[in-house]
């Protein structure tokens, strides 16, 4: 079996600025700070940190990521369960508060063996070319690295700045 996402097997990756990453977990490289996420950290907790998905450039396309080294959400203390749901939360009311999107599609599988949690946006756009539904988070995935620009570059990162200041502006422990 050969699986790339075993602790050990040094990996690459892209983001969607162009910078490229060498790596054996990327949740751990995140954690440590290795690795730059584009625009940068949108919120930093004792347990978690929050920013763009560093491949896949939708606007509002938010990676919580655990810091502890651990694949599964049932592996959580409840103080981490806490801080997770906490920034799910605020992430989301500030997306929808953007206005730029009404629901998100939340994803959380074990295959990648260090617990991050996909605050997925849905857009007009994405019903309209692929569908409603978690079947269809893959193609617009492949689509938006494939037709990505600089416009649509500039609008995650307004994105980001603009989640950013949401966090800064709201409690998070309410």
């Amino acid at each position: 079996m050969n699986d790339n996402n075993f602790a050990g097997n040094a990996k690459k990756a892209i983001d969607f600025l162009g910078n490229e990453w060498i790596y054996e977990c990327m949740g751990c490289s995140i954690a440590k700070g290795e690795i730059k996420i584009p625009g940068g950290t949108i919120y930093e907790g004792k347990h978690t940190i929050l920013g763009a998905d560093p491949e896949i450039p939708i606007p509002g396309f938010l990676i919580v990521n655990v810091k502890r080294h651990i694949n599964s959400f049932s592996e959580l203390t409840k103080e981490e369960r806490m801080e997770v749901g906490n920034v799910i939360a605020h992430a989301e009311r500030a997306l929808k508060e953007l206005g730029a999107i009404k629901e998100v599609t939340l994803v959380q599988e074990e295959r990648s063996k260090h617990l991050h949690i996909w605050i997925f946006p849905t857009y007009d756009w994405m019903t309209e070319k692929f569908g409603k539904g978690i079947t269809y988070l893959r193609y617009i995935s492949v689509y938006a690295q494939e037709n990505v620009n600089d416009n649509e570059i500039q609008n995650i990162l307004e994105v980001i700045e603009k989640v950013k200041q949401y966090f800064k502006e709201h409690n998070i422990e309410e």
